[in-house]
């Protein structure tokens, strides 16, 4: 089997959910391919979770996650 390298972000449009949501900081600004949106769980919430729909079974080599660094969120 050859192995491929898939250079595009899969995640980017597809459908994302959340444990919970801070202020208007709603999933699917986590994947709307933006990087000046945010997408931010309420921080009194215990185990929070965010999860995207890549449409399809793949294999994931790569995940990167940008944390947004403004004093609002800490």
């Amino acid at each position: 089997m050859a192995a491929f390298v898939l250079t595009e972000n899969v995640a980017v449009g597809r459908p994302a959910v959340q444990s919970s949501t801070y202020f208007s900081a709603v999933a699917s600004k986590a994947v709307d391919g933006d990087l000046t949106t945010t997408s931010c769980t309420n921080m009194a919430t215990t185990d929070p979770w965010w999860s995207v729909d890549l449409g399809a079974p793949m294999s994931v080599a790569r995940v990167e996650v940008t944390n947004d660094r403004s004093p609002s969120y800490g």
